[in-house]
């Protein structure tokens, strides 16, 4: 099983795999902030954290 995934991995160029490995590094970087943007809008603006929780899934969606 190993072997195949390890042929298939080999059949995609270097860029497209620097290209995913960014991407990830990006997704994950941006999905980090979202604790420190909840603790953010709880003091700044004195919501809940309901209201906060709303928010974030109306972003997300």
């Amino acid at each position: 099983m190993f072997t195949k995934i390890k042929r298939e991995y080999r059949e995609y160029p270097n860029p497209f795999k620097v290209l995913v490995l960014a991407t990830f590094i990006d997704r994950l970087g941006g999905f980090l902030l979202f604790p420190f943007f909840s603790l953010y809008l709880i003091e700044r603006f004195g919501v809940g954290v309901t209201q906060v929780g709303i928010l974030f899934a109306m972003f997300s969606g």
